[in-house]
């Protein structure tokens, strides 16, 4: 058994609900107002059992209104449909709302369609009337679809469209279960003694009882207590079902308390969140609907945006001209009025401020978009790069790396309508074909990121042979070139380098091939100053009085850095052999004596308390001596 959704489309009162009673037994308008005009209003629902061999099809009908003043509740209808019947009066012919809803259906992609030629008993000449329908629709994508002319009064015809039907429903895709479900809301009362009970047309994933949904754009939780479709309760509710959730603790939006109303969307925890701008693709189809002037979109103009069930106004920002004619399309931008709850790749429909016209339909590009630089050539890449393949998840993770450089490897894509296998699956090949890197928990575009880490490499390298006398070079000079580092990023590229080869100390980095060497042009003084050292013992002269040059100056920082020296205090440095010959004297003394004092020592070894004090701190940090208040002993 497959679950399918049917709507209607076509101008008001070419017998749009009276087909639907005739192929249910079910009316559709059910409100007293529509009944006493005539004319459908809201959407109506009904529904239909079809069997075609071992196939069983349950079809959800979407009836939906065809006057030009209801076409917003048209859009509510069509945003889910499997499958259009496109109703053309026999006796009319092709009228104003049937051209607006050929656009509709257009920007939709709802292009499933058979076209039923109602009231074919009033008709004098059928086969005329098709004709002429068929050169009103020559170079519109129905141009091919069946036509099957029907009479809701006589029957005629009702098999054939119920097969032509059939032949449609078999060729549909299955309905894809992503684990994302959303349901849009097209109705919502409260029966007594039930609480909030909504209704809509399932996408995305499957809903069970005792489900935790939350109610975008609003985030209320609410739990799932019955489930119902076509009057049945069933346990679980799948994609491609009209759906009926019972949700007592749900409130209902009252005047001055915020609550669920038609056009909200019920999802569950982590699928997105709302959004009060969209990056589109955006495209006018170039036929002019009868009645209706055509004049362009323009730049800045505010429009109504619709999506499912809900609309909203909007300013439409257009990229790189001032405004768009029927038959162009170019990437735009909407901002809207109130935040909604979207998904990158979603269809959406812009009619006029005052709503009395469709002006274009789009794809969303980025449901979660910035409003800073939108007109910039690098957002333009970024969306044609998306526009190529809106329903790939490689393009939008590999177009998002090019604009963004990082991705939360956990979470990689905002509001995206992808499974999670899918997205594992995909990202697992991005890095295995090389486009992308891991590091952590952090996807990066291997292109900039290896052009990254070349430059790092080279800048540690260059430091490495200007400074070969110095063990590392500071973090801060590495990071603090490379403009495009965050903290995060700068983490990350010491992480990287050190997995290849490279050491971290303390606040320096160098690889690890690197040894530390004097340049040859200080080695005479290096030894100059290792000989004086040497030859004044415990009485050395003060480092300034040695280090006379910038070359000196040089050489004693190399040696001390290299152990070949050692730094007692800023203003003393001694000979290793110094400082091994007191080691030798001290140990001995105190061999003798057990222990003695500073004075003691420093009389021992004679020499002045400027050296002896630092001298023995030194011992005692090398594990030599350990101080006692007034006396030290062997450690």
């Amino acid at each position: 058994m497959r679950n399918l959704i049917l709507g209607t489309a076509g101008h008001i009162d070419h017998g749009k609900s009276s087909l639907v009673k005739r192929l249910t037994g079910l009316d559709p308008d059910r409100l007293p107002e529509e009944k006493a005009r005539g004319v459908t209003i809201e959407l109506g629902f009904a529904h239909l059992s079809l069997t075609a061999g071992e196939s069983q099809y349950e079809v959800g009908i979407i009836d939906v209104p065809g006057h030009a003043d209801f076409v917003n509740n048209m859009v509510a209808g069509v945003g889910a449909l499997d499958v259009a019947v496109f109703i053309i009066a026999a006796d009319d012919g092709w009228m104003p709302q049937s051209e607006e809803h050929l656009h509709i259906l257009s920007y939709l992609g709802i292009t499933n369609i058979v076209i039923a030629m109602t009231k074919s008993d009033l008709c004098e000449d059928v086969p005329f009337a098709i004709e002429m329908l068929k050169d009103e629709l020559q170079d519109t994508f129905i141009a091919d679809a069946p036509i099957i002319p029907v009479s809701s009064i006589t029957g005629d015809g009702i098999d054939e469209l119920k097969q032509a039907l059939i032949e449609k429903f078999r060729n549909c895709p299955p309905h894809q279960d992503t684990g994302k479900p959303r349901l849009a809301i097209d109705r919502i009362f409260s029966p007594k003694g039930a609480g909030t009970v909504v209704t809509g047309t399932l996408s995305g994933g499957q809903l069970n009882i005792g489900d935790t949904l939350l109610l975008q754009p609003l985030g209320i939780s609410t739990k799932v207590r019955f489930i119902q479709n076509h009057s049945h309760s069933l346990e679980s509710a799948y994609p491609g079902m009209r759906t009926a959730l019972n949700l007592p603790d749900l409130p209902i939006s009252t005047p001055g308390k915020a609550g669920a109303q038609r056009g909200h969307t019920l999802t569950i925890e982590g699928n997105g969140s709302p959004t009060d701008t969209l990056d589109i693709t955006l495209e006018r189809i170039d036929r002019a609907i009868p009645g209706i002037k055509p004049k362009p979109l323009r730049h800045m103009e505010t429009v109504v945006l619709h999506h499912g069930s809900t609309r909203c106004r909007a300013r439409v920002i257009l990229h790189g001209r001032n405004h768009l004619n029927a038959g162009e399309s170019c990437l735009a931008q909407l901002r809207l009025d109130t935040p909604l709850f979207l998904l990158t790749g979603d269809r959406i429909v812009l009619r006029d401020g005052s709503q009395q016209s469709t002006l274009a339909g789009g794809t969303i590009l980025d449901a979660q978009a910035t409003r800073q630089g939108f007109r910039k050539d690098d957002r333009s890449d970024f969306l044609q790069q998306r526009e190529k393949a809106t329903d790939d998840p490689a393009t939008f993770i590999q177009s998002l790396l090019t604009k963004n450089h990082t991705l939360d490897a956990k979470d990689p894509l905002p509001n995206h309508p992808f499974s999670q296998q899918l997205l594992d699956d995909t990202i697992t090949h991005l890095l295995a074909s090389g486009a992308i890197i891991k590091q952590g928990d952090t996807l990066l575009h291997a292109k900039w990121w290896k052009a990254i880490k070349a430059d790092a490499e080279k800048s540690i390298k260059a430091w490495h042979r200007s400074r070969p006398d110095l063990p590392a070079m500071p973090i801060e000079d590495l990071i603090k070139p490379i403009a495009v580092l965050t903290e995060e990023l700068s983490t990350l590229l010491i992480t990287s380098l050190s997995d290849d080869g490279y050491r971290v100390r303390e606040n320096g980095i160098s690889h690890s091939s690197h040894s530390l060497t004097l340049p040859p042009e200080v080695e005479a003084d290096a030894q100059k100053i290792i000989t004086t050292l040497e030859g004044a013992g415990l009485n050395p002269p003060n480092k300034s009085d040695i280090t006379t040059t910038a070359s000196l100056d040089q050489a004693m920082k190399f040696l001390i850095r290299l152990g070949k020296i050692i730094e007692l205090e800023p203003k003393i440095a001694i000979s290793i052999a110094a400082r091994d010959a007191a080691i030798e004297s001290v140990t001995s003394f105190l061999t003798q004596n057990g222990q003695a004092t500073a004075s003691e020592l420093r009389q021992h070894l004679d020499t002045t308390r400027k050296i002896a004090m630092p001298l023995l701190e030194h011992l005692d940090a090398i594990g030599i001596t350990l101080r006692n208040e007034n006396h030290r002993t062997l450690k």
